[in-house]
C-alpha cells in the first residue's frame, strides 16, 4: 500500500489463490478457491477446524507451525507443505500470518506440478540415465547411511561387490552401440533381480556395477557372486557374456574408495582367469536387438 499500512486480511485474500481467516484453528471465513484444494463448499467451512481438512499424518506438523505463527504477529511463516484429506494427491503449500488477537491468515497454493519436477530432477540426479540404476552419488548416501547402521549395530556388516561386463567394447565394435547399450540395460535388469530389496545395485558407468549388500556372512556374498555371473550368461543373444566380479567386506576404517579399490583387484583377478567375450559367432545378436 502506497501510504505504508499493513494490508488487513482482505487485501491479503484478494491477492492469495486460495486464503483461510482461523481464530486458532476454526475456520472464520474462505475464499471461494479454497474449495479446489479440500473438496468442501467455502461457505461450508466456517466453524470447521482446519487441521480436520487434512490427511492425518499432517495434522500435528500443522498444528506446531499454526501455533508458532500464532506467537509472533505480523510475521509471516512456512511455507508447511501439506495434504489436502480429500485430495490427497495434492501438494500444497500454506503460509500463515498472524494477525490482532489469535486470528491466522492462511494463503494456499497447489503445489503439486512443481513437486512432480522435484522429484524427477532428484531422481535423475540419483540414477543412471540408460538403466535407470542408483548412480555414484545415490550410491555413496546409501553406503554412508550403511555405515552409520553399523555403527550403532556392530553385529552388522557391509559388503561391496564390483561388476565387471567383460568385452562391451567388443560388443559396440561388432555390433553397434545400440547392442552395446542393450547389453548393460539387460545386464543391470539382471543383477538388480537377484539381490534384496534392501541391497542396492548401482551403475558406476560405462560397464561397472557395483551391488552393496548389508548384514549378511561372507558366504552369502560368495554365493551372490556366483548367481550373479551366472545370471549374466546369455544376457546378450548370440554372444558369450560374462561377468568379473569382485568383492570386499566394508570397514569403517578405512575409506569407502579402498574397500572398493580392494574390490576392484579381486575382480580383476577373477577377469584374468577366465577369457572375455566372444563376440565372433554373434549371428543374430544383432537381430534380436532392432
Amino acid at each position: 500500500m502506497d501510504d505504508g499500512r499493513r494490508p488487513d486480511w482482505r487485501s491479503l485474500a484478494a491477492g492469495a489463490p486460495a486464503t483461510v481467516l482461523l481464530s486458532g484453528t476454526t475456520v472464520l471465513w474462505a475464499s471461494p478457491d479454497v474449495e479446489r484444494l479440500v473438496v468442501v463448499n467455502a461457505q461450508h467451512l466456517p466453524g470447521r477446524d482446519v487441521l480436520d481438512l487434512l490427511v492425518a499424518g499432517d495434522r500435528e506438523r500443522a498444528r506446531a507451525a499454526l501455533g508458532e505463527a500464532g506467537r509472533r504477529p505480523g510475521a509471516r511463516l512456512g511455507p508447511l507443505r501439506v495434504r489436502p484429506l480429500a485430495r490427497p494427491s495434492l501438494r500444497v503449500e500454506v503460509a500463515a500470518r498472524a494477525q490482532a488477537g489469535d486470528r491466522l491468515v492462511l494463503a494456499a497454493w497447489d503445489v503439486s506440478g512443481r513437486v512432480a519436477i522435484e522429484r524427477e530432477l532428484g531422481h535423475r540426479a540419483a540414477h543412471d540415465a540408460l538403466t535407470g540404476l542408483p548412480n555414484r552419488v545415490l550410491l555413496t548416501d546409501r553406503w554412508e547411511r550403511s555405515r552409520a547402521r553399523v555403527q550403532t549395530d556392530p553385529t552388522l556388516r557391509t559388503f561391496v561387490l564390483l561388476c565387471d561386463v567383460d568385452g562391451l567394447k567388443e560388443v559396440n565394435d561388432a555390433l553397434g552401440h545400440r547392442a552395446g547399450d542393450a547389453l548393460i540395460v539387460e545386464v543391470a535388469r539382471r543383477l538388480a533381480a537377484e539381490v534384496r530389496p534392501s541391497d542396492t545395485v548401482a551403475r558406476l558407468g560405462g560397464d561397472e556395477f557395483v551391488v552393496l549388500v548389508d548384514a549378511v556372512p561372507s558366504e552369502h556374498v560368495e554365493k551372490l557372486a556366483r548367481r550373479l555371473r551366472h545370471s549374466v550368461r546369455n544376457a546378450l543373444t548370440g554372444v558369450d557374456v560374462r561377468l568379473s566380479v569382485g568383492w570386499a567386506a566394508d570397514d569403517l576404517s578405512r575409506p569407502a574408495e579402498a574397500v572398493l579399490a580392494e574390490a576392484d583387484a579381486r575382480m580383476y583377478a577373477d577377469k584374468r582367469a577366465h577369457r572375455t567375450i566372444d563376440v565372433r559367432d554373434a549371428r543374430g545378436a544383432r537381430q534380436s536387438l532392432t
